[in-house]
C-alpha cells in the first residue's frame, strides 16, 4: 500500500493530461490519486484550457505519452502558457526510452519513465510541498545533468540488514554492494544463484540483465536458494509484463535499469520495511 510521505496533511493539486489510459501508467495513476487532489483532462488542449480558466493553480502537471512525438513541444508551451509557475513533468512509457538519442523530447522537460515513477514521485512531491528545490522544478534551462544532481541528496535514512548481490555482472555487482555499503546494508556478493538454500540473508538484490524468455524460471530457482527472503529484481529494457510476471511470482519491487540509487535505496527500505520479523 502507498502511503503518503508528507510530515502533515497537505494535499497537492495535480492535473494529468496526456495517454495515461495504458496499463503501463496504471501504477503511477493509482499512486498520484492517493495522495494528491488528482484533475484528468485526457486532451492537451482542454487541459491548457483548464488551467487558464481554472481560479486555483496546480501544483504540478504531468503529461503521460506512450511514444515519441504524440504530443509535439507546441502543446507543451501551451500547458506552461497557461501555467507558468506550475512545474511540468513528462510521464513515459516504454517506447520512449530511446527519444533522447533519436526523437525530438521535449525541451526543459523533467522526464521520468513509468518504472521510474513509484518512490520517485512521492520523493519529488514531498520537495515541492516543503518548498525545496528538486529535479521537477528546476528552470526551463537546466540541463538533464543538473537535474539528476538535483536530486541526489543521499539514500535518505540509514538502512541495516544483510543483503544478497546477484549478478553476473562484474560492474553492477561492484555498484549494487557499494551502494549498499553507503547505505548502512552489508552486502554479499554472488555471481550466480546459490547451490543451496541460504537463510542468512535480509533481502536480495538480483540484476537479471535483459529479461531472459524463461524470466519466471529464472526468478524462481532464485527464491528457492533464498526461501522466505524479499527479492527486489533489476532489468534492463523493462516492459510491463515483466514487472506483472515477477511481482506475481513474489517479487517485492522490480526496477528498470539505469536506476538512481535513491530510487534503489526507496525500493529496499520498503522492502526491509515489509518483512515480517522472525520468529
Amino acid at each position: 500500500m502507498v502511503t503518503s510521505p508528507f510530515e502533515k496533511p497537505l494535499v497537492l493539486r495535480v492535473l494529468l493530461t496526456g495517454d495515461y489510459a495504458g496499463e503501463e501508467f496504471t501504477a503511477a495513476v493509482a499512486e498520484m490519486k492517493l495522495v494528491c487532489e488528482l484533475i484528468e483532462r485526457p486532451c492537451l488542449k482542454s487541459a491548457a484550457t483548464w488551467l487558464a480558466e481554472s481560479e486555483k493553480p496546480v501544483d504540478l502537471i504531468v503529461v503521460a505519452q506512450s511514444r515519441p512525438g504524440q504530443f509535439g513541444a507546441a502543446a507543451i508551451d501551451a500547458l506552461r502558457r497557461a501555467a507558468p509557475l506550475a512545474p511540468l513533468v513528462a510521464l513515459l512509457g516504454s517506447w520512449c526510452e530511446g527519444e533522447m538519442r533519436s526523437g525530438s523530447p521535449w525541451p526543459g522537460v523533467a522526464r521520468v519513465y513509468w518504472h521510474q515513477w513509484p518512490g520517485r514521485f512521492q520523493r519529488e512531491m514531498a520537495r515541492l510541498a516543503r518548498g525545496e528545490l528538486s529535479a521537477w522544478n528546476q528552470p526551463l534551462t537546466a540541463t538533464a545533468d543538473e537535474r539528476l544532481l538535483s536530486s541526489l541528496t543521499g539514500t535518505g535514512a540509514p538502512l541495516s540488514g544483510v543483503l544478497a548481490v546477484v549478478s553476473d555482472f562484474s560492474e553492477m555487482r561492484d555498484w549494487l554492494a557499494d551502494t549498499c555499503r553507503r547505505a548502512g546494508n552489508s552486502p554479499v556478493v554472488f555471481r550466480r544463484p546459490p547451490g543451496e538454500p541460504l537463510e542468512r540473508f535480509d533481502l536480495v538484490l538480483w540484476d537479471a540483465g535483459l529479461p531472459p524468455s524463461d524470466l519466471v524460471a529464472d526468478y524462481s530457482q532464485l527464491a528457492a536458494c533464498f526461501a522466505g527472503t524479499p527479492i527486489v529484481a533489476l532489468l534492463d529494457f523493462l516492459r510491463s509484463h515483466d514487472v506483472r510476471q515477477l511481482t506475481t511470482s513474489g517479487a517485492a519491487a522490480v526496477l528498470g535499469k539505469p536506476v538512481l540509487a535513491e530510487d534503489l535505496m526507496g525500493a529496499i527500505g520498503r522492502a526491509l520495511g515489509a518483512k515480517e520479523p522472525s520468529s
